[in-house]
């Protein structure tokens, strides 16, 4: 059974980093990473310059690939790792609603203080997230839980 992994949390987090660690034990190694980040990171390198740089520019289309990527391995039936911050239960029921049934859902949640997050931000050389909109996100949040449709949720304190 494939399975969909929605990593939940604010930027700062470690949500991609985490992604990283467990690609490289070989866990999820065929998985599909649907990350906007990821699309961006690699167009300001092409282009030579930084994510914030060119975040305005290319988040549509960004977006936009990302969309085609998951209805590429959901068509697939490969196992889905969403590293995005999927905030809310509205945002999260959204992106479940998408899946076909036969897809285990799982949440992953990273639980980071503020003023942690906010000391990470600051060493995040091109990639800095006002400090106003981190910290709306952090209070904005909203726990993943089984009744949001998951069959498993699981926290991972920062």
């Amino acid at each position: 059974m494939p399975e969909c992994v929605m990593l939940c949390g604010i930027p700062t987090c470690g949500k991609s980093t985490y992604v990283k660690k467990l690609q490289s034990l070989n866990y999820w190694k065929d998985a599909v990473v649907l990350s906007t980040d990821n699309y961006i990171e690699k167009q300001a390198q092409r282009m030579g310059l930084t994510y914030n740089q060119i975040f305005d520019d290319v988040i549509d289309d960004a977006t936009r690939e990302l969309e085609l990527e998951f209805n590429m391995a959901k068509d697939k039936g490969k196992d889905i790792i969403w590293d995005q911050t999927n905030l809310s239960i509205k945002s999260r029921k959204k992106k479940l609603s998408k899946l076909p049934s036969y897809y285990r859902r799982e949440a992953v949640y990273f639980e980071i203080t503020l003023e942690e997050a906010l000391k990470r931000n600051e060493c995040r050389e091109g990639k800095f997230i006002p400090k106003s909109i981190l910290h709306r996100m952090y209070h904005q949040f909203e726990f993943p839980t089984l009744e949001e449709g998951f069959d498993y949720v699981e926290k991972i304190k920062v």
